[in-house]
């Protein structure tokens, strides 16, 4: 009867009768082991925990079968029995993973006495279905987020995961606690006791390979989720990076596909608080990512899922986070963040938690999440400095927009929260007072809490001019150098497509002021325009889009200034484009907007530039790029 979902109603609303099946299981597991009718009671142990399995198999029947007298210890009794009933154990464990499924359960059923005991015992002790189903349970404790920190300091669960995802090849038990310690890892305080964990899911997903259309099955995603929990814990960053972290994730990042957003998340994450060149090599190739990671943090504020992921896999904490580690990077990934959608999220973040109080959703936000609004915040502090250089300046989304985030901002400052920080309060008193024009924004400030942050390219308003070229361009140098048209064709046959890998003594050398070489200049056209002419007449031809990046490596001067260029010679430009390359942004300036006068070109600069291009075709590492001939 149980087998039919269309009696559930009736046999739950019959008094006494799922309590009687607890009872009858119990007293025939005793006959069994004390008589001979050994058959029929292991027939009756099995039907009685199958009727239960049956029965709370549907969302409205879980609490009610649970908080049935005596289920839960009959179920226990079942899965300690050193009685050969396979069959009946494999249902039992079913059953209670029904149950622990059930939202309400998840609490009660980790606190009931000797439950989580009986369970281990299974996995500890069993190789087939009922462990996998043991797993599971393990697995819907950690899906309950106050579960995730008791789930850890209990002491002996951990270890079985970790344990049963290394070892276990064969079953889905290793999937199961894979997501187990995924879950686990969303709790920050989790993340130190979480590394044991490192190593074998890392093996997982390196065994899996880099192309994800070709992993079997959903452990190896499960692997990459882990990664990006972890890394979101400051404590846990340095031994991500030791472990090679990175290097793992790095070809996941230019992929079109649902992991490339979870790896660029997971990079961001740990390598916020870089500034090697090679971090910014991997921000430039997470740039494709970046309409994603916008694109979740909208749909987990409007309770939906995304391509490839459902609502509920994120985090609120997750998507904010990695807005604001982008936020605090260099400027051209600021100006990729400073958007009205990108204020708006952030805008609802901060307003859930100090204007509304709203009571929040199970992915967080709201009165009772301190953690999202502030790394809101810090996102909104860094992106209003960038857009807003100079107190008074005009905000770009409106007045009304701006009112709204002055009055939140002040609701943040002003709020008793016992989770805030003084520090994370000044920076939303910083914030609020450049949108009002009343003074400085105290742009360190955010160096001395536990944020990502990354420094902006060095300014400096005079530069010794060791032979700067002609006027022209940025800065008063000339375009970005313009090819005849056999070198352009050429150029147009090799990158621009993708960033590029160097060793750290390859970058040491194209850093340094140029030795004598025989190669010879590149030919370019001198330019006509001004820089305050080009500024403002940025014109481009038809095809040429200013979303497209460009992309860049870092090159040194004798000071030390990092002058973003362009990797192609060309700056992925149409002959006919006469748009201004600014190297402190790394990119084309925008209309009405002049290059940073505090990177002026050098000699030396374009004889560097011109080896290390020469020395990055000669290497290969310049092919097998899709090239394009836009930019941004």
């Amino acid at each position: 009867l149980s087998n039919a979902d269309a009696n559930d109603g009736a046999l739950l609303g019959t008094p006494g009768l799922v309590e009687a099946l607890g009872r009858v299981i119990v007293t025939s597991l005793r006959v069994y082991e004390v008589e001979d009718r050994k058959s029929a009671a292991a027939t009756t142990v099995t039907n009685g925990c199958l009727a239960l399995m049956n029965l709370s198999i549907a969302k409205q029947n879980k609490h009610l079968v649970f908080q049935t007298p005596g289920v839960m210890d009959a179920l226990m009794l079942v899965t300690r029995s050193a009685a050969p009933l396979k069959e009946a154990r494999i249902k039992a464990c079913s059953a209670l993973s029904n149950l622990a499924i059930g939202y309400d359960n998840k609490i009660p059923m980790f606190r009931y006495p000797g439950f989580v005991d009986a369970i281990l015992g299974v996995i500890r002790s069993d190789e087939g279905e009922a462990r996998i189903k043991a797993c599971s349970i393990l697995w819907s404790f950690a899906a309950e987020m106050r579960n995730q920190v008791p789930v850890v300091q209990r002491g002996d669960i951990l270890p079985t995961l970790v344990q049963v995802a290394a070892t276990d090849t064969q079953t889905e038990a290793r999937f199961k606690c894979v997501a187990a310690l995924t879950l686990l890892a969303e709790s920050l305080p989790n993340a130190l006791p979480l590394l044991p964990a490192l190593t074998p899911l890392m093996d997982i997903l390196s065994d899996a390979g880099p192309d994800p259309t070709q992993w079997k099955g959903q452990t190896a995603s499960w692997c990459v989720g882990f990664l990006m929990n972890m890394a979101q814990a400051d404590d846990a960053v340095p031994h991500l990076r030791d472990a090679g972290v990175v290097q793992l994730l790095a070809p996941l990042l230019t992929l079109d596909h649902y992991q490339s957003l979870k790896a660029a998340m997971a990079v961001t994450f740990v390598c916020r608080y870089d500034e090697d060149d090679e971090t910014y090599d991997l921000l430039r190739k997470t740039e494709t990512v970046i309409p994603k990671i916008i694109n979740l943090l909208h749909n987990t504020l409007s309770a939906r899922g995304g391509s490839g992921y459902k609502y509920g896999v994120f985090t609120l904490r997750s998507s904010v986070g990695c807005i604001q580690s982008l936020a605090s990077g260099p400027d051209f990934m600021k100006e990729r963040m400073a958007t009205g959608p990108v204020y708006d999220s952030l805008l609802r973040v901060v307003s859930d938690f100090c204007v509304e109080s709203t009571p929040g959703a199970i992915v967080g936000g709201g009165v009772e999440d301190a953690a999202s609004p502030t790394l809101a915040v810090r996102a909104l502090h860094s992106l209003t400095g960038h857009l807003i250089p100079h107190p008074g300046d005009p905000f770009p989304y409106g007045k009304r927009m701006e009112g709204r985030l002055i009055k939140a901002l002040r609701g943040f400052e002003t709020s008793s929260h016992p989770e805030l920080r003084n520090s994370d309060r000044m920076l939303a008193r910083d914030a609020r007072r450049l949108l009002q024009g009343e003074g400085q924004v105290h742009a360190n400030v955010h160096a001395n809490v536990n944020a990502p942050c990354f420094q902006e390219d060095i300014r400096i308003e005079k530069v010794e001019s060791g032979g700067e070229l002609g006027p022209g361009c940025c800065c008063d140098i000339p375009d970005i150098p313009r090819f005849s048209a056999s070198t352009f064709v050429e150029s147009v046959q090799r990158v621009v497509g993708a960033t590029t890998h160097h060793t750290q003594a390859r970058r040491k050398s194209l850093n340094r002021s140029p030795t004598p070489t025989n190669i010879s200049p590149l030919n370019y056209a001198s330019s006509q325009h001004s820089a305050s002419t080009a500024s403002t007449n940025n014109t481009r031809p038809q095809g040429a889009t200013i979303s497209d990046p460009v992309r860049t490596f870092l090159l040194s001067d004798e000071n030390g200034r990092r002058f973003a260029v362009p990797i192609d010679p060309s700056g992925g430009r149409v002959f006919n484009d006469a748009r201004v390359w600014c190297y402190r942004r790394g990119r084309y300036c925008k209309e009405e907007e002049r290059p940073d006068e505090g990177f002026r070109w050098t000699g030396a600069l374009q004889a560097a530039y011109e080896i290390a291009v020469a020395r990055l075709r000669a290497s290969g590492e310049m092919e097998g790029v899709v090239t394009t001939t836009r930019s941004y």
